[in-house]
């Protein structure tokens, strides 16, 4: 049976859409000036400016997630625990078998306690990708990596709050979980309803604080010379291969076991082949993922390894998913 799709997920579609596009963009132009003679320059003129925005503007970024994760409870998918119970079901087995994977690769080593940067998925990464395949991609397909991505957004919230909390200074803590906290808790205002604000502050979230955040926190230099050795170190590597590799099978596979068992209901329009595709986007993912090694990882060599296995990761997964995606979904929305 086909679903319906309302004009609010359509817009938020649109824009998460539109913010993959500034997202990827930012991040390039971060690569490209760290690769030049500008870098220093650009790194000393952003230094007295990287507080605010890892802080005060990503508070703006966390607010708008709890906000975005609140809607989904009491108006979305999530409302519905039939529905919700297959993207949430599979948001974990994304996120476990990468953590398993990066550990696998780095135990005992310095970049061991990133464990949880292969976790996370860009939502704005995601439906970017999911947008250039148009009309082949079916609604149901959609709901269910949109409702993945924010499941995946408060597991990965809960997952900072009690493992990493010991990293985050007073200011850090209420610029994450303080905020996200404050966005699920807060009471209903009948003059500013959570969906108006939403629709307030998502684009300054997409196409400014996000970008921004990409933009100073992505640049690494890259050895060339080194490159394929950087690649194939356990911390790339299993950045790499944790979200690649881990997020397809662990999202695929959680979700049959959800559905075999009975605890979760898959919709008629979705294969379980669009769901290993949906899978493949879910391995995209920046954002979230530095601001974690950013608390779990001191050694600034392991931090510049984990940026360039995020991008390549995100590339490979971008290019994986559609190819499944533009295979195996054939929907005329």
């Amino acid at each position: 049976m086909r679903r319906r799709i309302s004009s609010q997920l359509r817009s938020f579609f649109a824009l998460e859409s539109a913010g993959g596009v500034f997202l990827f963009l930012a991040a390039a132009i971060a690569l490209i000036i760290a690769n030049t003679s500008v870098a220093a320059d650009f790194d000393h003129a952003i230094e007295p400016f990287h507080g605010f925005i890892n802080e005060g503007l990503m508070a703006v970024f966390f607010f708008m997630v709890g906000l975005e994760i609140r809607n989904e409870i009491r108006h979305g998918e999530m409302q519905n625990p039939k529905n919700a119970a297959l993207p949430i079901f599979a948001a974990i087995g994304g996120m476990l078998l990468p953590a398993l994977i990066y550990t696998f690769f780095n135990h005992g080593g310095s970049g061991q306690s990133g464990w949880a940067v292969p976790m996370p998925t860009d939502i704005a990464l995601a439906i970017g990708a999911l947008a250039l395949l148009g009309s082949r991609i079916d609604t149901s397909l959609k709901i269910f990596l949109l409702t993945l991505a924010i499941a995946d957004d408060l597991f990965s919230i809960i997952i900072l709050g009690i493992f990493y909390s010991s990293g985050l200074s007073p200011i850090k803590i209420f610029s994450t979980v303080g905020v996200v906290a404050i966005a699920l808790l807060m009471p209903e205002i009948r003059q500013l309803p959570t969906k108006r604000l939403i629709a307030i502050l998502h684009p300054w979230s997409a196409f400014l604080i996000i970008p921004i955040f990409a933009l100073t926190n992505i640049g690494v230099a890259i050895n060339w010379s080194s490159l394929s050795q950087t690649l194939s170190g356990p911390v790339a590597g299993g950045i790499i291969v944790g979200r690649v590799i881990g997020k397809i099978v662990g999202i695929t596979l959680f979700a049959w076991i959800a559905v075999k068992i009975g605890f979760a209901r898959k919709p008629e329009s979705l294969s379980f082949a669009e769901i290993a595709g949906a899978g493949a986007l879910a391995g995209m993912g920046l954002t979230v993922s530095l601001f974690l090694a950013e608390l779990a990882i001191t050694d600034q060599a392991v931090i510049a390894d984990i940026k360039l296995g995020l991008v390549v990761a995100a590339l490979v997964s971008a290019i994986l998913g559609i190819l499944v995606l533009r295979k195996f979904s054939t929907a005329q929305d």
